[in-house]
């Protein structure tokens, strides 16, 4: 017969009253943190650039094949357009040399058949833009919205380069809170991408579609060396990319 097991003591104060018993915490549950460790921060604008170009540099293969078509329609209607309005100016500049640019203006803003020639090479142009728009996000969606919801919670370019999304509490973000981060993406991209610009001048490197969904990416570690050197030759693309387009034009 075993013998009967004596209760354990509970401590007592100084007064003989017997102290709270501590009960265990229960387990966590939910989604691991995204960071805990001293080298989690907010991640700053170039290295998020850098991992969004890595993105698109892996995605660039399979939306180009998509894109190709509409893209090729594009051109085609700008330089239909370009060449319907210059021959129109060259034509009216000689008849009468001697009207001002603001009186051939005028002219081209009377004329029937220019009217409708650049209304339906503008309706042909928005529609190929249209298109290819909605071509790559049909790439981008599964990819952005999948990585970010996922277990890694950050994309692949975010993921080598240390980067995970997550929420205001630190998670890993939800399937609709990933989905309503790059829907709000859009918002950054008709602001001129003075939404982007937020994540430089913020203090939490937050961009306008992390305020809009609540999310935050976040970083480990020192930036690899090798991404260093992809950001600089991002930078340059960004300073040199106007004046190459004008020497273009010219």
């Amino acid at each position: 017969m075993p013998e009967p097991v004596e209760p354990r003591p509970r401590s007592t104060d100084a007064l003989g009253r017997p102290l709270p018993v501590s009960r265990p915490a229960p387990p966590a549950t939910g989604d691991p943190l995204v960071g805990t460790d001293a080298t989690d921060a907010p991640a700053g604008f170039w290295r998020r650039a850098a991992a969004w170009s890595l993105d698109w540099l892996m995605l660039s293969p399979m939306a180009l094949l998509l894109v190709r078509t509409p893209l090729a329609t594009a051109n085609a209607a700008l330089s239909n357009l370009l060449g319907a309005l210059q021959d129109w100016l060259l034509e009216h500049a000689m008849l009468a040399p001697h009207v001002s640019v603001f009186g051939l203006a005028h002219q081209a803003a009377q004329d029937p058949d220019l009217h409708q020639s650049l209304t339906d090479g503008s309706a042909t142009l928005q529609w190929a833009l249209a298109s290819a728009s909605l071509r790559a996000a049909a790439v981008a969606v599964p990819w952005f919205v999948g990585f970010e919801a996922s277990a890694w919670a950050a994309t692949p370019g975010k993921r080598l380069l240390g980067l995970r999304v997550a929420d205001m509490a630190g998670r890993r973000p939800s399937l609709a809170r990933a989905v309503a981060r790059f829907a709000a993406g859009s918002l950054s991209w008709l602001t001129l991408n003075l939404g982007h610009a937020l994540a430089g001048w913020r203090r939490d490197h937050r961009a306008l579609h992390d305020l809009v969904a609540g999310t935050q990416v976040r970083g480990r570690g020192p930036t690899p060396r090798w991404a260093r050197a992809f950001v600089f030759a991002i930078a340059l693309l960004v300073l040199f990319s106007p004046l190459l387009l004008v020497v273009q034009l010219l």
